[in-house]
């Protein structure tokens, strides 16, 4: 493994350990991703979903509008809140025994992602609670507000995949979830709590498999957000129309969680919650090191994919040429060569678009911007 760093504090964030509820948004807006025809005031039903897209609530449409996702301008529905949640869509509630029966029910709610990992020849079944970006706590909160469900779906995916040896994987920094853990833990005596140092990419299926002394090949990752959305809809049987959100940056008063709708606006969020203390600021989706910088914020939609959103002030540090010190190239967990990236300008699949070599270059080069390719601002409609 190459030597992980731990993160250097920012002593201006305020991280406060509270969940905000936003499940009352004014409108959200669905992706339309296929030829879908709707005309102004359609009654569009909670629960509904469009091009895999979930309507999280139930309302009236009441315009489109171009919004930013995956790295491309598309439509997308306008719906206004009537604030009724009417649904008209029934779930089976039929015990799931086995692995195609899990599957069938995922293609329900288009969890797709998971399917693709429900690999029933591994050996090892790795659950970790670790958030990547600093001042994330997306992970860590789920499992201590949800520790029982966590654990009941654990053992429950275990049995479905006939997998005995699980590890639940915390950082030792996160007292409160191995508090809540240990003490029901006993109930569930195949599952084995390993607690990780507090590095930066300690939780990439790579380093965290080393780590644990696991291979690779032979091992299941799965987050605890990703278990919760088992428990909801292989357990409970529910749609997901809500997913937890960090907001942070030294640009805020104080940094938070945040349970919201899946559609609803970053722009409302921010106008509703967020206390910004400076003029000038930047916002940045899924982390400030392996995120991207946004140019509209109107643009943004809250999606299953959008874990964090990170508000900084405006970096004033002036980029300056290139001193070919190296410490990209030392730093890059893929051993690519950021600078030969930039000065030719090219990217390099191999990019986990980590940030790293932003974060350790002295001249201030927006090198992961070239070498993933992150180029959010050029795109602009």
């Amino acid at each position: 493994m190459k030597t992980l760093i731990k993160l250097e504090e920012n002593p201006n964030i305020n991280m406060v350990g509270k969940i905000y509820e936003f499940i009352d948004p004014t409108k959200v807006y669905i992706p339309i991703l296929t030829n879908l025809t709707f005309r102004k005031n359609d009654y569009i039903y909670k629960n509904n979903y469009y091009s895999n897209y979930i309507s999280s609530i139930s309302g009236y449409v009441s315009g489109s509008k171009k919004i930013y996702l995956n790295n491309k301008y598309i439509d997308s529905l306008e719906i206004t809140n009537d604030f009724k949640e009417n649904s008209h869509i029934k779930r089976r509630k039929k015990k799931i025994t086995n692995r195609e029966e899990l599957i069938e029910n995922l293609k329900r709610f288009y969890l797709f992602d998971l399917i693709n990992k429900l690999d029933s020849n591994k050996s090892n079944l790795i659950i970790s609670c670790v958030d990547e970006e600093e001042y994330t706590i997306n992970e860590f909160m789920r499992l201590s507000n949800n520790y029982d469900e966590i654990l009941m779906t654990i053992d429950f995916l275990s049995k479905i995949l006939k997998i005995k040896n699980i590890t639940l994987a915390i950082k030792n920094t996160n007292a409160k979830s191995i508090k809540n853990v240990k003490s029901i833990i006993g109930s569930f005596p195949n599952i084995k709590i390993v607690l990780l140092p507090d590095n930066y990419l300690i939780g990439l299926k790579t380093n965290l498999c080393e780590f644990l002394n696991l291979k690779e090949e032979d091992s299941l990752l799965f987050t605890t957000n990703e278990i919760y959305d088992l428990y909801t809809t292989s357990i409970k049987f529910k749609d997901i129309t809500e997913k937890y959100l960090t907001i942070s940056g030294d640009a805020l008063a104080k940094s938070f969680l945040i349970n919201v709708k899946l559609g609803t606006s970053l722009n409302e969020i921010i106008k509703k919650y967020c206390k910004i203390k400076d003029k000038e600021y930047d916002i940045f989706l899924n982390g400030y090191l392996s995120g991207i910088k946004v140019l509209k914020k109107e643009d943004i939609i809250i999606t299953k994919e959008i874990n964090t959103i990170v508000i900084n002030k405006k970096n004033t540090n002036c980029e300056t040429e290139c001193i070919n010190c190296g410490a990209c190239y030392k730093i890059c967990p893929k051993d690519i060569n950021p600078k030969r990236c930039f000065f030719n300008k090219t990217i390099n699949s191999k990019c986990i678009g980590c940030g790293l070599c932003n974060y350790i270059c002295p001249a201030n080069i927006d090198l992961k911007r070239v070498v993933k390719g992150d180029m959010y601002e050029e795109k602009e409609n």
